[in-house]
């Protein structure tokens, strides 16, 4: 019988703006990390609350490090996004009520496997001080205050994993529209690719940074042929609905009418998101597969008309790497 240890590594550590803080992660196989900040919101309830925008920009940047090489890296907002995308994971909330001093509270997961607790994809067993998290906050917090984070972890003791997850981010801004490369990694197995996109439908603004995206080794698509914008950021459906209970899943309702009229819910903190799927049952059969190729690229149609930040994506490849050699 397997045992799962869910431990505190940090309880309730005062954060201050601006600072970079590091973790001894500990050393025996580990499933995920939970990250969860607590803070007081310093505003009222006002048209635009609650201001999710305001907690994922507390933190620019989380990493892990193993011997000073990234295993995971990102910003809070792509966290978010590939913990719903990848191990299908959705922070609840407590008492976001929208009054103004209430004390709140946001979990990030940071896995280690696509699948949480699974014994065979985690990442293997290390030595004391050889694998870090590190987060890094920014310079100032907007109606936020009084933020304690809380580090907790779930470590596999008995497990023996034959891979591990690697997500890191590659960021660029295009100087034209059109169609746009952005290198993938080329070595392990990618089960997933996560995207952003500068630019997405809003509104009376229909332009889109992802437009179309293709998959490419050495020049000759696989997979993912030519798929649109509208087709592959609404097929994100098959894999789970859309996010409920956080930031920016807003409710619609024509005019002040009765309790019994209809509200839909039309936008969500995915909106600038894109997700492709390739390892659809987990078992890497369907896997991109980029040893042995020399050139390996995810391939982006920007509409016509983009400007400005609309150039910038960010595409997090899924690596899935052998624990052992």
């Amino acid at each position: 019988m397997q045992e799962f240890i869910h431990s505190v590594l940090s309880q309730d550590e005062a954060v201050v703006a601006g600072s970079v803080v590091t973790y001894a992660l500990p050393v025996n196989p580990l499933s995920h990390i939970l990250m969860t900040l607590r803070f007081n919101r310093t505003a009222a309830a006002a048209a635009a609350i609650p201001a999710f925008t305001n907690i994922p920009d507390m933190v620019p940047k989380i990493e892990v490090l193993f011997k000073g090489s990234g295993i995971f890296s990102m910003s809070a907002w792509d966290c978010i996004a590939c913990g719903i995308y990848v191990p299908h994971f959705e922070s609840w909330a407590v008492n976001y009520g929208g009054i103004a001093t209430e004390e709140c509270s946001f979990t990030f997961c940071i896995p280690m496997g696509r699948v949480l607790y699974r014994p065979t994809e985690c990442f293997p067993r290390s030595t004391r001080g050889e694998l870090l998290l590190q987060i890094t906050y920014a310079a100032a917090f907007v109606d936020i205050t009084s933020v304690e984070a809380q580090i907790e972890t779930v470590e596999l003791p008995e497990a023996d994993p034959v891979q591990y997850l690697k997500m890191t981010t590659l960021a660029a801004t295009f100087t034209a529209t059109g169609e746009n490369d952005v290198p993938l990694p080329i070595g392990h197995p990618i089960s997933d690719i996560v995207i952003w996109g500068g630019a997405h439908p809003e509104g009376v603004a229909t332009l889109v940074t992802l437009g179309f995206l293709q998959v490419l080794l050495d020049n000759v698509r696989r997979f993912y042929s030519h798929t649109n914008y509208e087709t592959h950021h609404n097929m994100a459906g098959r894999m789970r609905p859309a996010p409920g209970y956080w930031g920016y899943h807003r409710h619609y309702q024509a005019a002040a009418a009765a309790l019994g009229s209809p509200v839909t819910a039309y936008d969500h903190i995915l909106a600038c998101y894109s997700h492709l799927p390739f390892d659809i049952f987990g078992d890497l059969s369907y896997a991109l597969q980029t040893a042995g190729h020399s050139d390996a690229v995810l391939r982006i149609g920007v509409d016509a008309g983009v400007a400005g930040a609309g150039l910038g994506v960010r595409v997090i490849p899924c690596e899935i790497v052998p624990a052992k050699g």
